[in-house]
């Protein structure tokens, strides 16, 4: 009986031998697969760390950024904040400034450009006897209500007749018009002094003010903030200004 060419023996060897090898390259190639893929998937997951430890490590990097630069503008402000002046010099700034101020006083001292000070010639007119006297005086000059309180205040120790209780409380300005505010002792004075005597002095403000601050000419007089009504040898109630 005739057989098939493809029930032979050998044939079915081959076919089986190929089959196995067709197997065992398949189960090489996976286990080839296999070997190199869990080293792979390891050492993928050494290199990347896990998302916690970065979040603590940039954590880090912005709390040690932050501490180097507040300690470096705090030393910063510090060495800023530090006073200039030359160490060869004695005495610091303090003394230095005292020095300056008594040298600036002084009536022999001459003019030193490093001083920041400016001095300010008055002419003060003083009540002596039925007239007035003219009197130059020199002070370190402030605002213009400081100066004008300064000037009044030397006008009072001069008059002769105001004890130390006797001052100028506030200074007011009104473009022309300036108000005085003496403390409560300046009526009393005033009335020991009599209607001559008060009229010279008041005569006197007046003048100084006008001399020395423009564009005032005009003066008011007032008592704790108030306009005295009574009481007083002349008329405090009015604006008093000199006539042309």
């Amino acid at each position: 009986m005739a057989r098939r060419k493809d029930d032979s023996p050998s044939s079915r060897y081959r076919e089986e031998l190929m089959e196995r090898e067709i197997e065992e390259r398949i189960e090489t190639k996976r286990k080839h697969s296999s070997h190199f893929s869990e080293p792979q998937r390891r050492e993928k997951n050494k290199t990347k760390p896990p998302i916690l430890l970065r979040v603590l490590t940039w954590c880090g990097v912005i709390l040690l950024c932050f501490v180097g630069g507040y300690l470096g503008t705090s030393y910063l402000l510090k060495v800023l904040d530090q006073p200039i002046f030359d160490k060869r010099e004695k005495g610091g700034p303090s003394e230095k400034s005292e020095n300056y101020a008594a040298a600036f006083l002084s009536p022999d001292s001459s003019a030193d450009p490093k001083l920041d000070m400016q001095k300010v010639v008055l002419s003060l007119f003083y009540p002596k006897g039925s007239d007035l006297v003219q009197e130059k005086a020199e002070i370190i000059a402030h605002t213009r209500e400081d100066n004008i309180r300064e000037a009044v205040l030397r006008l009072l120790r001069g008059s002769g007749f105001f004890n130390d209780e006797t001052y100028v409380k506030h200074v007011f300005r009104n473009v022309d018009v300036v108000y005085l505010d003496f403390s409560s002792a300046f009526l009393p004075a005033l009335n020991a002094a009599g209607a001559e005597a008060s009229t010279l002095f008041i005569t006197g403000v007046v003048r100084t003010m006008r001399e020395n601050f423009s564009p005032i000419t005009k003066v008011r007089f007032l008592v704790n903030s108030q306009v005295v009504n009574a009481g007083a040898p002349v008329d405090l109630t009015a604006v008093w200004q000199l006539s042309r």
